[in-house]
């Protein structure tokens, strides 16, 4: 399974080979492909062979959204199912174009297919989000928490679902939002007049005004909504292009990836600054990327440890607990 970003309103080519070996497999005849985002199909149609792959012409969705991508061969009289996943994003870190002006060598489109400018270019995107933990473009997403039986969803704090908590707060619209009485059961979507009571608060949860609660229980809320902001900052962008062009050339470097320092003659040694898991290892990316971080940064970057939460502990009994006696 493979992950394709592409932009709001644009029709894109998908593009398909089946097999998860060396060798791909060839369909007998026709290959049916579709597409499911959150509300149903959204595109359906036959295949292409294309060099011993398959491509589809997507059309253009207006919608941000997550979309499964079945395709459909039969194969030695076998029925062979695979997926991809299509993100309808509100736009890119940088563009194509703005990704071979940043750098001479990059406009050889034989030795830098566009192919490669696209998987990069999502890789540099996914990376960047990781550590600064937010997007800095439109995005959806969807998640399933657990009703807390009061006014306010506090996103779970670990794993992904932490993360969409943190993008919680770049939260530029609840498309949608139901509730089920419990898992299993048919959830119930909350009205228009309902989404419109919702406000997300600066500590990432999201609150009903209305005096409504979320329904105590285990996965039995879903949300479907954008976040990211409208566009990156020109330092940011600066930084992810250089990234790109680091991650390109990656196998053409001198020093071994096992380095930690390196010596030229007559010229001393040099030691190498290291990626981690919230560091890229070039310091002038890891400077951009930390002035916009939400973690605790020093000075070669962001680190590992998220920054304590914006929210105010409140000592005072509360109206949903068990102990009803009132604000001191």
């Amino acid at each position: 399974m493979s992950l394709i970003r592409v932009a709001r309103t644009a029709a894109a080519p998908l593009t398909h080979l089946f097999g998860a070996g060396e060798e791909p497999l060839v369909p007998d005849g026709e290959v049916s492909v579709s597409g499911a985002g959150p509300t149903g199909v959204v595109f359906a149609g036959t295949a292409t062979p294309d060099n011993g792959a398959y491509t589809y012409q997507m059309p253009g969705q207006s919608l941000l959204q997550s979309i499964d991508v079945t395709w459909t061969a039969t194969v030695g009289g076998t029925t062979v199912v695979e997926h991809d996943q299509v993100e309808i994003v509100g736009g890119f870190l940088f563009t194509l174009r703005q990704a071979r002006d940043s750098d001479a060598t990059l406009r050889d489109t034989v030795k830098y297919p566009t192919t490669d400018l696209v998987r990069v270019r999502t890789e540099v995107e996914q990376e960047c989000e990781w550590i600064c933990d937010q997007a800095w473009v439109p995005r959806y997403r969807r998640v399933v928490l657990d009703g807390t039986g009061t006014p306010d969803l506090v996103l779970p704090s670990g794993g992904d679902q932490w993360r969409a908590g943190v993008h919680m707060r770049g939260v530029r619209a609840v498309r949608a939002a139901s509730i089920a009485a419990r898992v299993g059961q048919d959830p119930v979507p909350l009205t228009p007049t309902q989404l419109q009571a919702l406000a997300v608060r600066p500590d990432g949860s999201l609150r009903r005004v209305d005096g409504a609660v979320w329904t105590a229980g285990d996965g039995n809320v879903v949300l479907d909504y954008e976040y990211g902001a409208d566009a990156p900052p020109a330092d940011l962008v600066r930084a992810a292009l250089t990234r790109l062009r680091d991650r390109l050339n990656f196998d053409k470097k001198q020093v071994p990836d096992r380095a930690v320092s390196f010596t030229i003659q007559d010229l001393g040694t040099y030691r190498l600054s290291l990626p981690d898991a919230y560091r890229t290892g070039l310091p002038e990316v890891d400077a951009a990327y930390a002035r916009y971080s939400r973690r605790v940064s020093d000075s070669t970057g962001p680190g590992g440890r998220a920054a304590p939460a914006s929210r105010t502990l409140d000592y005072n009994p509360q109206y949903h607990s068990i102990f009803h006696g009132g604000r001191r």
